[in-house]
């Protein structure tokens, strides 16, 4: 199954593209290979490693994260899962850490369901990290199972974590280690705080297509398009036996004079967006895109969540909040790349990370 064109453009739109938070923190994401890292407008950093395609049949992964600042510690999780193989669970016990075939012993497992998921002890992760900069075989394994990490893309990702921390040529840095102290490195910053306006639920009016109004306001709306692209790319529309199905508008009322109007975008296989604008309720002017991906609205929340495959094992997820005046984006999340680890995702790699509080 193939993700929907637009649902990709907007996954690599958001892999891709830098934003800028408050504080002056900009996030950024980046990945290689079996390997990637999001940072978030906190500073911190996760970095996530995979199996290789080669290991499909016993997926892996493992999560490293650390927050900005002098002197911070690193955490290392695991999540060990079966794919499509059944695994005896009466045999998952006992699984030790091997990095280049040197045993650094037992990992705590945190409960018997599949994936497997537990924390790194100090000494583990240590022993990891000291061969971060060269290859490094990376293996969980007892007497009946093996889990193997790859390490393809592990240098770069990790170099890019440094560089966005700061820490290139420190004394705290995982790649390129130096004389340096840390002194001058990112500080860390609070998340983003949102004071929640609450709204309407449901739409106080549908416009049907063709009407006189109806076209008017979707002329408006189809030239706030998003910027760096093709008009004729935008809100695609829906596509039946006779072309393109105009879809209906629906309006809710906000505050301050303005609604929120959305319609119907785009459809793919297991994947479909809503453009959500912000407009006068006069319904005159120029209207303000929020998102071409909406999901669902409700009492002053945009919310969207698209997946990266049919069988739902990655996702990108994002919300925007009404403050009164505007949507504040308080939400930009993956996790993590397609590798089958868990349904749903196993990790939660955060560009947006903020505190939403209502009225």
């Amino acid at each position: 199954m193939k993700i929907s064109y637009s649902a990709m453009s907007f996954l690599c739109f958001m892999a891709a593209s830098p934003l800028t938070f408050a504080k002056d923190i900009q996030g950024m994401t980046f990945s290689h290979q079996d390997w990637e890292v999001s940072c978030s407008n906190t500073g911190t950093c996760r970095a996530a490693g995979y199996q290789d395609d080669r290991s499909e049949n016993m997926p892996a992964s493992i999560l490293l994260t650390r927050k900005a600042g002098a002197k911070q510690p690193i955490q290392l999780q695991f999540a060990l899962a079966n794919g499509e193989r059944t695994l005896d669970k009466t045999k998952l016990n006992n699984i030790h850490l091997y990095i280049n075939a040197e045993d650094l012993g037992a990992v705590t497992v945190d409960g018997s369901e599949l994936p497997l998921m537990g924390t790194l002890g100090q000494p583990q992760v240590k022993g990891l990290l000291q061969h971060a900069a060269k290859n490094v075989n990376i293996v969980f394994k007892n007497a009946d199972y093996s889990w193997t990490i790859s390490d393809q893309g592990m240098t770069a990702t990790l170099l890019k974590m440094d560089d966005f921390q700061q820490r290139v040529g420190t004394l705290g840095a995982l790649i390129k280690k130096g004389a340096l102290s840390e002194a001058n490195v990112l500080m860390p910053q609070p998340k983003l705080r949102v004071k929640k306006v609450n709204t309407a639920m449901r739409p106080y009016r549908t416009l049907r297509p063709q009407t006189q109004q109806y076209l008017a306001l979707h002329k408006v709306l189809m030239a706030a398009h998003a910027k760096n692209q093709a008009k004729e790319e935008f809100c695609e529309g829906i596509y039946g036996e006779n072309g393109v199905q105009p879809q209906k508008i629906e309006l809710y009322k906000l505050s301050n004079q303005k609604v929120l109007a959305t319609t119907l975008c785009w459809r793919g296989a297991y994947n479909e967006g809503y453009g959500a604008w912000v407009i006068d309720q006069s319904l005159q002017g120029k209207a303000h895109l929020v998102t071409e991906f909406a999901s669902d609205f409700a009492v002053g929340e945009i919310s969207s969540a698209q997946k990266g495959r049919g069988i739902g094992d990655c996702w990108a997820l994002n919300e925007w909040i009404w403050n009164g005046k505007s949507f504040i984006q308080t939400l930009n999340r993956s996790t993590g790349l397609c590798k089958g680890v868990a349904a749903g995702g196993v990790w939660n790699l955060d560009l947006i990370e903020a505190v939403a509080k209502s009225d």
